[in-house]
């Protein structure tokens, strides 16, 4: 009862928050510095939340891959815009479906670019080929059928691909917490070999996906969420990824990236702009919804 309880009052504080022009634990885009301080919080327009950044350069133009959320829809669609002077400018919805679309890791390979949306709602894994950058999209493959996937992180390492993804087996919280590891050969997923001790991670510490792998000098780190018990998105893990093959699997933790401001309860994606700059998304306990 009490639990009944307190979700009525928190649905009713949340109401009237909205009707005096606010909204509760949102998530915003922001950039921090390489000692990860935010420089810039990117508020979203109205009635919207923005997530999963992810940075990527061409032709002398930064563009940005994200979650757009409607509030009013209860959707997730993919956005692209450019980082233009610490805004995010010219940005459109370049992907919509009657399901929800979240986590647009996008990747070049061989001068073509990839996306791949988390899409667990369909149960499977949708690979999408640019044909007009950044705005059109042809599908290019479906993988993993059957088989609800969250936060799909591809990265090339010699002649093979690693796939890091999250899967639901029994209970929605295996999405955060057991991290699952496969070698393919190409982007067709004909030749899926999946790690002999999948899930490679059982935890909740480190055991999401939190964007796309990047590199710091030569070493090749491993964003993943710190989650807890009833909160998702809580902090980020950066890890050195130590060893990988179909037998072994091994990274060491680095750096835990933790909500610093009172406005802030959470930070769960981050993307390299530069050695010096990054991309994370942040909520906010409070935020003007203008």
């Amino acid at each position: 009862m009490f639990q009944l309880y307190n979700s009525l009052v928190n649905r009713t504080f949340n109401k009237i928050l909205y009707l005096f022009g606010f909204l509760k634990n949102r998530w915003c885009l922001a950039i921090v510095d390489k000692k990860f301080k935010i420089k810039k919080i990117i508020i979203p327009p109205k009635n919207f939340f923005w997530a999963d950044p992810f940075f990527i350069k061409y032709k002398n133009k930064n563009y940005v891959f994200f979650e757009s959320y409607s509030y009013l829809r209860k959707k997730g669609e993919i956005a692209c815009g450019e980082l233009k002077n610490n805004k995010i400018v010219n940005y459109k919805i370049i992907m919509k479906k009657n399901y929800h679309l979240s986590y647009p890791f996008i990747f070049k390979y061989k001068d073509n670019f990839f996306l791949m949306p988390e899409t667990y709602q369909k149960k499977n894994l949708k690979i999408y080929k640019s044909i007009k950058f950044p705005v059109k999209w042809k599908l290019y493959s479906t993988n993993l059928k059957n088989l609800p996937t969250v936060d799909p992180t591809i990265i090339k390492i010699k002649k093979n691909f690693w796939l890091f993804a999250n899967h639901m087996k029994n209970n929605i919280s295996d999405f955060n917490k057991n991290l699952y590891l496969y070698k393919l050969d190409n982007l067709k997923f004909k030749n899926l070999n999946p790690h002999l001790k999948n899930p490679i991670i059982t935890n909740l510490n480190g055991g999401r996906s939190a964007g796309s792998i990047f590199k710091i000098g030569k070493k090749l780190i491993r964003p993943s969420q710190i989650n807890k018990d009833n909160f998702y998105g809580y902090g980020l893990k950066l890890s050195i990824i130590k060893k990988i093959s179909l037998n072994n699997y091994k990274e060491k933790e680095i750096k835990k990236i933790l909500p610093t401001d009172k406005n802030i309860s959470g930070i769960h994606h981050i993307s390299k702009i530069d050695d010096r700059n990054y991309l994370v998304d942040v909520c906010l306990k409070y935020s003007k919804n203008n």
